[in-house]
């Protein structure tokens, strides 16, 4: 028998719907999201799928977390249901830490605090400790915020008003002593109200740093809780754990967008079951509310995840994907999440980024400061040392052993620290990066201070005229006022609005501001980088900042790829427009043509001899293949474009 289908109902006739309730509208607070039914139908599911939901490690496009396959997580379960001890499953849960969220991460410090109070302990008991601990931690936690909020009350600087108000806040909190059960949101509703009623200028800073704690201790606490671990078997109780932990850290494939084709690989994408569960109702994957700077981050690196699975042959998708992936993104999000080539380097990466034949050589000279290059494997190595080491001395030595790897810059911040060090070997890790920040808060002043002048300058130069010197005072006069001003880091966002939306350029850039402006924020850049970071980073015990300071330098001396032409002034992507820098080089480099970048260096002609020399000594020896006439492409290029300088040309072109 055939049954009709009516055209006016086609999504109940072939998908079994689950009804949502319909979004509520309020005159004053408008919802922009629109709930339409969730489509519970099966599909048939396509290898791409498949592929996509076997993917081991690829990090949620929303929070970043890394996610489990199903069979990963299966497996896992069972893993975790055969531990015999607490030692046992602290080790497995360790190895596996990488899928823990911020909240579940903390039972590895519970753990080893169990295990080292009871070494003996059999899983049953381990359980039970896990399951009372857990309100006990978020307890401790709410004492802690407490103690902090006096602490800031009795060492800060505020009105009395603010003081009062933060301590009438302290009194309602503590009427709860035990915290068990707390209720979060009172907690929350509480702060809430303190920071409407306060004026204190770093009021957010510290609400953030209170709900960050609190949050995740709450989360920790609820999940370890509702799952009564303690009245269960060991073996249940075991995989009840494991779910607490991990479930919400599986992968789900879900559309970009819901009004186009759904079996399009290029609108699915990889989401955390966390995140599946906050957007399920939603009719864009990315809504007008999102943070897209935060987003946008969080999913580059899921593009970059996504596309290092293509390059191993465990997605295989044709070369187009990549690209359609981003335009979906960005059309969907109406533009606000926008990515591209300058951003980050995965769209058209096949074409656009291959590996060069000799960028894992170790030894090449960088052809801008001519110091030795790292290569990806070396670098891998030293992070490997500077993860074991225990001592502010031992990163020291890490950093004398491979000081000729440092390109100029990196060189200078990097012989400060060892020269920190030397003046006082009992240095702590705190002091340290008070000294460091000063230093390099110097060097920043300084590199404002030499753009002022030079801007003051053309003042006197009698082809500008009198309305475009006053643009040119008040440009100097802004960024004088801002340096005056910054107490410690430099705000590039802030520094590039004082640049490019000045309004001495926007006729014509007679004042280079472009190119200048470029060159400043570069610096600036590569200054504070390795200095300017936050100690509290996820998944990471006992990481200091000396470490994280040592690991930064590092990636600045490591061989990054460029277009001896950039690709936006028209260079191609063959071999013979690529060369190899620093990637500090390759940032202040930017994308000056090469007239200009070695005009202002005219060193960079014989740096760049000794990297072509080595380049063909690798050539010769059989080290590096399809490179035999790289040397003489180059130098042919150099010879042509800077106005034939025939240094190079006549060495390498003969």
């Amino acid at each position: 028998m055939i049954t009709p289908v009516q055209i006016f109902n086609l999504h109940k006739n072939i998908y079994p719907v689950f009804q949502q309730p319909k979004a509520h509208y309020f005159a004053k607070n408008l919802q922009k999201d629109v709930f339409i039914p969730s489509f519970t139908g099966e599909a048939p599911v396509s290898d791409f799928d498949n592929e996509l939901k076997n993917l081991n490690g690829i990090r949620c496009a929303r929070c970043n977390q890394r996610m489990l396959s199903e069979e990963k997580y299966d497996n896992l379960l069972k893993n975790i249901a055969q531990v015999k001890t607490g030692t046992e499953l602290e080790k497995l849960l360790t190895e596996n830490k990488q899928y823990l969220n911020d909240s579940n991460s903390i039972i590895l410090k519970d753990l080893k605090e169990i295990n080292t109070k009871y070494p003996d302990a059999d899983i049953k008991t381990v359980l039970y400790k896990i399951d009372k601990h857990a309100p006990k931690i978020y307890a401790e936690t709410c004492r802690n915020n407490i103690e902090l909020i006096k602490l800031v009350t009795e060492k800060l600087f505020m009105s009395e008003h603010n003081k009062q108000e933060y301590l009438k806040a302290v009194e309602r909190l503590e009427i709860h002593k035990d915290f068990q059960p707390y209720d979060f949101n009172k907690f929350a509703q509480i702060m809430n109200e303190t920071l409407r009623e306060t004026d204190y200028p770093r009021k957010e800073k510290l609400y953030k740093k209170v709900m960050l704690h609190q949050g995740r201790a709450y989360n920790y606490y609820k999940n370890i809780t509702s799952r009564h671990i303690s009245a269960q078997s060991a073996q249940s109780g075991l995989r009840s754990l494991g779910k607490a932990l991990f479930k919400r850290s599986v992968s789900e494939i879900r559309p970009i967008t819901k009004y186009e084709n759904i079996e399009n690989p290029a609108n699915k994408i990889l989401i955390c079951r966390d995140c599946d569960v906050k957007t399920q109702n939603s009719t864009r994957y990315y809504k007008y509310s999102d943070e897209s700077e935060m987003l946008k981050n969080h999913l580059t690196q899921y593009v970059q995840d996504i596309n290092n699975a293509i390059t191993n042959n465990e997605l295989h998708v044709n070369s187009s994907y990549i690209n359609e992936l981003t335009k979906n993104i960005s059309k969907t999000s109406n533009r606000k999440i926008t990515l591209n080539g300058n951003d980050w380097s995965f769209i058209e990466y096949k074409k656009n980024f291959t590996d060069l034949p000799f960028e894992n050589i170790e030894g090449l000279p960088c052809p801008k400061c001519n110091a030795i290059m790292l290569t990806h494997v070396q670098r891998e190595r030293i992070f490997k040392r500077i993860n074991e080491t225990s001592s502010i001395k031992e990163l020291s030595d890490i950093i004398k052993e491979y000081d000729k790897y440092f390109p100029p810059t990196t060189k200078i911040i990097s012989e400060k620290f060892r020269d920190n060090f030397i003046r006082d070997p009992y240095i702590t890790d705190t002091l340290m990066k008070r000294n460091m920040t000063a230093f390099v808060r110097k060097l920043c002043h300084r590199e404002i201070t030499d753009f002022i002048k030079a801007a003051s300058k053309k003042l006197t130069d009698p082809s500008y005229t009198a309305a475009e010197k006053n643009k040119l005072e008040k440009l100097a006069k802004n960024l004088n006022d801002y340096d005056k001003h910054t107490k410690m880091f430099y705000n590039s966002a802030h520094l590039k609005t004082i640049l490019f939306n000045a309004e001495a350029q926007k006729d014509e850039d007679k004042f280079r501001l472009k190119e200048k402006g470029d060159e400043l924020l570069a610096k600036i850049e590569i200054l504070q980088g390795p200095v300017c970071h936050s100690t509290n980073l996820i998944g990471q015990e006992n990481y200091s900042w000396s470490k994280v300071f040592t690991e930064r330098i590092f990636k600045k001396s490591v061989f990054t790829k460029d277009h001896l032409i950039a690709r936006n002034n028209g260079g191609s992507d063959e071999l013979n427009n690529k060369i190899g820098l620093h990637r500090e080089c390759n940032q202040l480099k930017g994308q000056k043509s090469p007239s200009s970048w070695i005009r202002k260096n005219p060193e960079i002609e014989d740096y760049m001899a000794n990297y072509l020399r080595k380049i063909n000594e690798y050539a010769r020896n059989g080290k590096i293949k399809e490179c035999d006439n790289y040397a003489k492409d180059i130098a042919n290029k150099i010879f042509y474009l800077c106005g034939g300088s025939n240094k190079l040309k006549k060495e390498f072109s003969d």
